[in-house]
Parts: C-alpha cells; sequence; structure tokens
C-alpha cells in the first residue's frame, strides 16, 4: 500500500496585540512614505511607486483597521476599552477608509494628468489620512500600552 502523503495543517493566524503593533510599524512607514509624497507635490514617485502605495493605503484600510478593532474588543473586559471607545474608533476607520478611497482615486488621476491640476486638494487629501492614520494609531498604542500593563 503507497504511504500517503497528507498537507501540513495550517494554524489560523490568530492577531494579538503584538500583531497590532507590528500593523502600526507598517502604518507608520506608510505614512512618512505619504508625507514624503505631499513634500514633494506637484511631482509624484514614478507610476509603479504610486501603485504600490496605493496598494499600501488598501491593504492596512482593508485589513488593519477590522483586525484592530477585532483584537481589542475580545480583549478581556477589565483590559479593553469601552463600548464608546470602540465605537469611536471605529468612526475614525470609517473616516480614514473614506479618506484612503478618495486618496487613491485622487492619486491616480494626478498621475495621469500632465497639467498637474488640483495638487493643492492632493496634498490636503494625503495629509489627512497620514495625520488620520496617526491619530487613531495614537489611541491604539495607548490601548495597546494599557492592556499589557494591567495585571491578569
Amino acid at each position: 500500500m503507497p504511504i500517503q502523503i497528507q498537507p501540513p495543517t495550517i494554524l489560523p493566524f490568530l492577531p494579538t496585540l503584538d500583531t497590532l503593533r507590528e500593523d502600526h510599524l507598517i502604518q507608520q512607514l506608510l505614512c512618512n512614505d505619504l508625507e514624503a509624497v505631499a513634500d514633494t507635490l506637484p511631482d509624484l514617485p514614478p507610476l509603479p511607486e504610486v501603485r504600490r502605495l496605493c496598494d499600501r493605503v488598501l491593504r492596512i484600510t482593508g485589513t488593519h483597521f477590522v483586525r484592530a478593532e477585532n483584537v481589542l474588543a475580545s480583549l478581556p473586559e477589565a483590559h479593553r476599552p469601552s463600548i464608546e471607545e470602540l465605537e469611536m474608533l471605529h468612526g475614525m476607520h470609517l473616516l480614514d477608509e473614506t479618506h484612503a478611497e478618495d486618496l487613491v482615486s485622487a492619486l491616480w488621476q494626478h498621475a495621469r494628468r500632465s497639467d498637474r491640476a488640483n495638487v493643492g486638494q492632493l496634498a490636503y487629501m494625503l495629509r489627512c489620512f497620514f495625520d488620520g492614520c496617526r491619530r487613531a494609531i495614537a489611541l491604539k498604542e495607548r490601548w495597546i500600552a494599557d492592556a499589557l500593563r494591567a495585571p491578569c
């Protein structure tokens, strides 16, 4: 009888507070990169870099925001933010997600135009997005630090 090889079992990835901190480092790098783009306007990086930036923005809003809310909400009651605080965070994430969608659209429009119209609007949108992300990161980092300091 031939031996059958079973594929390895892949355990589901359960995000933790450390996962969120890693996400925040990735977000901070993106915020720094977007700030550098804002500082060099009306010029933009080459199209492949614009594409990578847009992909990173959408990945963060599509993955991290939900993950962060789920991890924070699943903390033991004594360690998690209140319902009102979690609702506030959700509202911040919704606003950042809207800014992200608008920003990606504006980056592509700006990259396709040779006249570089609406550069002020694009600069504002970049700053709204990375300022919002940094504000939410600071809030979540405070909650994470509080949860890690709290006695078990």
